[in-house]
């Protein structure tokens, strides 16, 4: 009997099942552990390591030189049939703006766009226009370009010029052009103001404006030297010395008289302009001291200085 109880005792204690049992704890204590590891240091694991791309190449381009022009406004109703008389304007354009790319006959055969990719337009075919073939879509056209082709924009055209060349180039070379509404042409004219007309100022690029700014200021600084220079020259004279005695610094205070002259018409708008911030302007208080003669005698003095 105690046989085979020592039997049963050796083999529990040699079951390999109990072995595994010990070695599967282990394990899951040391998966727990590397669990642990990682989520404490996830955001390191998951930083970004690799610096950002910094552009630059970035280009910078200035303001085209441009001259004021008056942009008349148009009545778009009036191309619902367009006018021979505008057809014969698109023509005289089309022939010496588009004619080069799209060929006299409007098939996209033109010297100039031989080498262009894509092609330019054939007009006439009636497929694969990207803005679509109505007076308003061809206007798009001309005024934005379009992107990726040879077609640059015509916006530098007046309005009124790009709708006779649209209305050409639909009535000469486009077979079943699609009929312009109403509403095509009212949200035309909506969407680039073409009733409204529009004045468009000049414009010059900065580095002309910097260098005309610096001439005008260089001429200034000339002329304010000068006037200086002819003081310190000047014999006693009554309007000198109450010039120097209103004034803490003398070039601040002729800057000030020469920036604007139209003190020079009257004495009250001389008297004005200096008591108007005085300190800053190179004055001091002393001014509010000066009496009506002393007033008049610096006013005819320095209208013959300032000029």
């Amino acid at each position: 009997m105690k046989s085979s109880e020592n039997n049963k005792f050796k083999f529990f204690n040699s079951n390999p099942i109990k072995s595994l049992a010990g070695i599967y704890i282990y394990l899951i204590v040391v998966i727990v552990i590397i669990g642990l590891i990682y989520v404490d240091n996830l955001n390191d694991i998951t930083s970004q390591n690799v610096p950002p791309r910094l552009n630059t190449h970035t280009v910078k381009t200035d303001l085209k030189l441009q001259e004021a022009k008056v942009i008349p406004p148009v009545d778009v109703m009036t191309l619902m049939e367009p006018s021979a008389d505008i057809i014969a304007k698109g023509k005289k354009l089309f022939l010496q703006s588009c004619a080069s790319c799209h060929g006299n006959t409007g098939k996209g055969d033109g010297t100039a766009g031989v080498a262009l990719t894509p092609k330019p337009r054939n007009f006439t075919k009636n497929t694969g226009w990207i803005n679509g073939r109505k007076l308003s879509d061809i206007y798009k056209t001309l005024e934005e370009g379009i992107p990726g082709s040879g077609m640059a924009s015509y916006s530098y055209l007046l309005p009124e010029e790009k709708l006779a060349l649209g209305s050409f180039i639909r009535a000469d070379f486009v077979s079943n052009s699609p009929k312009e509404t109403e509403d095509d042409l009212l949200n035309l004219d909506l969407n680039y103001n073409l009733s409204d007309g529009a004045k468009i100022p000049a414009q010059i690029p900065v580095k002309f404006a910097a260098k005309i700014i610096i001439s005008e200021k260089k001429a200034t600084v000339q002329k304010i030297e000068k006037i200086l220079s002819s003081l310190k020259n000047m014999n006693d004279n009554e309007g000198r010395k109450l010039f120097y005695k209103i004034t803490n610094n003398q070039f601040s205070a002729l800057v000030t008289l020469n920036s604007n002259l139209n003190w020079k018409k009257d004495e009250k708008l001389f008297i004005d302009t200096i008591v108007n911030d005085v300190v800053n302007n190179g004055f001091n208080g002393k001014v509010f001291q000066l009496s009506s003669k002393q007033w008049g005698s610096l006013f005819l003095f320095l209208n013959k200085q300032i000029h």
